[in-house]
């Protein structure tokens, strides 16, 4: 009975001593999960490099069109998209005012010529005093210059008097050259001011397509054919794309968009009816492969104020590192880039979530479609 209870006694200290030991050792950590990525694997040809990008037709020559005169706006003879000729008259003034002026011109006008007949007058009068000695030379340089300053003040009235019928001619507002209404920014009763822009006058005759360019193909524009196909769908139009000449580019580019406007001159071509004013303009932008460059989904780029990025994984480290390349063409699902070397693992997906450094375990990424030949901006 001793020797049971000993043993009894023993295994019950034992048992103590294994539950304190469990109770101060930690638990070991799990093991962190390696996150699963896409990648897509890089592979290089040289192929046409195509953009498509979409414009708008305008007019190549569209003005604003400005009474040279204020007041208020009594009449409008014209109505948007009117086809007007050169001398028609677009708007009138209320001429009350400008005829009040033109009176008051006249009324001067006479006072001074009155005042410059009197003036010569009198100074014929004392040169004649002058030869008998009647008046000192004085007396009559006096009147005389009296005389100079009578005629100048006749001349300033005349010029006062023609500038008065002309701002009343000014009154009606008058087409300057033949062509389609495009703007009209008035209406009857508006005050206007002299010089201020009330309507948009287009000439139809020569057309531009105006587009505004990314500022990666800025450079060498002039290296791009560009072509265009009116309509927003190029697809589904039967029209024949029209090859389109550079006219100008802009110096600088828009301060939020970062893009540059340029004008293609839009070709007059027989039997080719011309597009409409304002309507939209497909235009696409080839030009002939000269570097290698990758096709790759559209997830995969990173665009940030610093650049163009894609991050890359190593093969047998996995770790994350970012690198920079260069944006060739782009749609809505595909990218094209250059500065990927052959075999290169990109992540395809996800890449806004990813982190430099980071271990991640790549898997190919199923080919959901073929890539697209046409890229689009």
């Amino acid at each position: 009975m001793l020797a049971t209870f000993i043993q009894h006694r023993g295994l019950v200290s034992l048992l103590t001593m294994s539950a304190l030991i469990s109770a101060c050792s930690r638990p070991t950590p799990p093991t962190a999960a390696v996150p699963a990525v896409y990648v897509s694997a890089v592979r290089n040809e040289a192929v046409d490099a195509q953009r498509i990008l979409h414009g708008s037709v305008r007019a190549r020559i569209e003005t604003d069109v400005a009474f040279r005169t204020g007041g208020r706006v009594i009449e409008r003879l014209v109505e948007l998209g009117q086809t007007v000729r050169a001398g028609q008259e677009l708007a009138r003034l209320d001429p009350n005012d400008l005829q009040l002026s033109l009176q008051a011109a006249t009324d001067q006008h006479r006072a001074a010529e009155i005042d410059a007949v009197q003036a010569r007058s009198d100074a014929q009068r004392f040169r004649r005093l002058l030869g008998d000695g009647s008046i000192g030379a004085a007396e009559a340089e006096r009147q005389q210059a009296r005389a100079d300053a009578a005629d100048a003040r006749l001349k300033q009235a005349e010029r006062q008097l023609d500038l008065a019928r002309n701002r009343l001619g000014y009154a009606t507002l008058i087409a300057p050259m033949d062509g389609i209404v495009t703007a009209l920014r008035f209406e009857t009763g508006q005050m206007v001011s002299e010089g201020q822009g009330v309507l948009g006058l287009a000439q139809p005759g020569e057309l531009d397509v105006v587009v505004d360019i990314p500022e990666d193909l800025v450079a060498d524009l002039k290296n791009w054919r560009a072509t265009a196909v009116p309509g927003s769908d190029a697809a589904v139009s039967d029209a024949k794309p029209v090859v389109l000449r550079l006219r100008e580019l802009a110096p600088s580019a828009n301060p939020v968009s970062r893009t540059s406007r340029a004008r293609f001159a839009w070709p007059a071509a027989a039997g080719m009816p011309a597009p409409h004013l304002g309507m939209t303009a497909q235009v696409r932008l080839q030009r002939q492969g000269n570097e290698p460059s990758a096709d790759l989904p559209l997830g995969a780029l990173l665009t940030t104020p610093a650049g163009t990025t894609v991050w890359t994984v190593d093969i047998q480290t996995g770790i994350l590192t970012k690198q920079p390349v260069k944006l060739l063409a782009q749609t809505t699902a595909r990218v094209r880039v250059t500065g990927l070397a052959d075999g290169t693992l990109v992540v395809s997906a996800g890449a806004q979530k990813l982190d430099a450094g980071l271990k991640v375990r790549p898997v190919q990424r199923p080919l959901a479609h073929a890539p697209s030949s046409e890229q689009t901006q």
